[in-house]
């Protein structure tokens, strides 16, 4: 059967959606030909033609299935690999003082740790009271006190992976996602209990979100974005500098849209949900003297110090920055994706940016960590930049990614931090005795010792002899001691002095130098040292009774 060009109906495109409006798309240009070429004559209605064969509906089927597998796999590849990388070996790195004030305040109760939350850390409330239930639900243990933080990284990964999709296509969602589990940062804070990793996860979904809202608006995907950076302002609220990025790309993206309104939705959905930031953020504000005391102000040189402040591997992370620079257009050559680049990058550089300007006029707090959601925007970038390439060969460079970074990855499971409370405490627990004593140097500083003795040796250590008020009744994280230290310390047949060395300075604690004058004093006039031992951190000593003269 033979049909003419009139029998057959108009076919619509492959989308109604113009690609103006589209994340990641460039408006065509469209230019006249120059020389138009004469008309080809139109066959004759009865001549016959030669229609492509229709596809069999098994075949279309199968290629259906196929882009939807693939659709799948950039995503879940990325996730599982990045899960098994931030898992390994998750509970062999001791703890550090900043788990440790985790561990504290979610062993409270409800009303203690909003107590806690009106004298300190009041901007970690929402984490403390979550961690509080996890650790009711799944214990205290190392592993179990990091375990929501594993998943929140191994969910960053799959985020970062649909950021990408979503942007770039498939092969730089693959690629971008298999990145972020290279970063050596990212399993340092995978495997620590405090809401970096969940900052991470929430930055991410509100990138996310915002696309999706720019590109079909809807209400409820602006209700998304809002709860995504809500609880963004919950995990860590410097992370909510990322929100002057998202205003550029909403002023950009919609600067010559017909609709008018998507601005207003995304005012109206950044006021919602910091609405919900502004009490904790009071709180901090009063708290930022006490909160912020350990730290200098940044010099400018730290804005150069990128790679190694942000990504503990300086080599790591000056590669994938090279690799994300990549991402941006070059001139004479648009292509899909050129804003969503620029609007990436910017998004990442005004955070770094702004969080120094806070340093420097506002109060210390440039901290590397601090900056840690912006890693996901970089991958995001550089898997564009890496799915140029063909894929075997973008692979590798992930690969050789993976390879530089495994020094900084094997030694941050070893260790946090340079402060070994884990010996400290093995001592304590092998060689006291009962009715041992023990006392503390810098008891009001950030090195948290009584409360990691506490963690390690559940009440079977040495008795902390100049107790007075503990922390929990202070609705602190610090104790009180006693104001006259002689009494206190009557009665202790042998006495364990912890010194920890100066945070600020890190000068070497002596056995008896860092503590107040006072206790000092009432030790050495009853107490002579014994025996001395030194570890990463701390200074231990075994103080005994001295003898009396004899006939005294």
């Amino acid at each position: 059967m033979t049909t003419t060009s009139g029998d057959r109906p108009a076919t619509a495109g492959p989308s109604s959606v113009p690609d103006a409006v589209r994340p990641g798309s460039e408006p065509a240009a469209v230019e006249p030909a120059p020389h138009a070429a004469p008309a080809e004559p139109e066959p004759a209605a009865d001549a016959p033609r030669s229609d492509p064969a229709p596809e069999p509906p098994r075949a279309a089927s199968r290629r259906i299935s196929r882009r939807a597998l693939t659709g799948a796999l950039c995503w879940v590849v990325p996730t599982v690999v990045t899960g098994l990388v931030v898992w390994f070996r998750v509970g062999e790195a001791p703890p550090w003082r900043d788990e440790f004030a985790s561990w504290d305040a979610a062993m409270r109760t409800v009303p203690q740790i909003i107590a806690l939350g009106h004298h300190i850390d009041g901007v970690m409330l929402p984490y403390y009271l979550f961690l509080h239930y996890w650790v009711g639900w799944f214990g205290d243990s190392v592993t179990a006190l990091r375990v929501p933080s594993v998943l929140a990284m191994t969910a960053t990964a799959a985020a970062t992976a649909l950021l990408a999709r979503r942007l770039f296509g498939h092969r730089a969602a693959l690629l971008a996602g298999l990145l972020l589990a290279t970063v050596p940062v990212v399993s340092r804070y995978g495997q620590e209990a405090r809401g970096y990793a969940a900052a991470a996860l929430f930055a991410t979904l509100a990138t996310l979100a915002l696309v999706a809202a720019l590109t079909r608006p809807r209400w409820w995907r602006w209700a998304a974005y809002a709860g995504c950076v809500l609880l963004l302002g919950w995990s860590h609220q410097v992370a909510l500098l990322l929100l002057p990025g998202h205003a550029v790309a909403v002023l950009v993206l919609t600067a010559r849209s017909p609709r008018r309104a998507t601005l207003l939705w995304w005012a109206v959905a950044v006021a919602v949900a910091c609405a919900g930031v502004v009490p904790l953020a009071l709180l901090g504000a009063t708290q930022r003297g006490a909160q912020l005391n350990w730290l200098s102000r940044a010099t400018p040189d730290a804005l150069a110090e990128l790679p190694s402040t942000l990504f503990i591997s300086s080599l790591v992370g000056g590669a994938l920055c090279a690799l994300a620079v990549f991402a941006l257009p070059r001139r004479g050559t648009p292509g899909p994706g050129d804003a969503w680049s620029r609007l990436l990058w910017l998004s990442v550089l005004l955070p770094y940016g702004l969080l120094f300007a806070i340093d420097q006029l506002v109060a210390p707090m440039f901290l590397g960590r601090y900056l840690i959601f912006v890693i996901p925007l970089l991958c995001v970038l550089a898997g564009r930049a890496l799915g140029t390439l063909r894929l075997p060969t973008a692979l590798a460079v992930v690969l050789v990614l993976g390879l530089m970074g495994l020094p900084a990855q094997n030694e941050l499971r070893k260790r946090h931090s340079w402060f070994d409370y884990r010996s400290v405490a093995q001592l304590l627990g092998a060689w006291s005795v009962p009715g041992d004593g023990v006392v503390y140097a810098h008891r009001q500083g950030w090195q948290f010792s009584d409360t990691a003795m506490r963690y390690y040796l559940r009440g079977n250590g040495p008795r902390d002899l100049l107790l007075r008020s503990d922390a929990v009744h202070n609705a602190s994280l610090w104790a009180t001691e006693c104001d006259d230290p002689a009494p206190c310390l009557a009665g202790a047949p042998r006495v364990w002095a912890v010194s920890a060395d100066d945070l600020a300075t890190g000068r070497r604690a002596g056995t008896t130098d860092q503590l107040p004058e006072a206790v000092r004093g009432a030790l050495t006039q009853r107490y002579r040292v014994a025996e001395r031992w030194r570890f990463d951190g701390f200074t231990v000593a075994l103080l005994l009774p001295r003898r009396r003269p004899a006939g005294g």
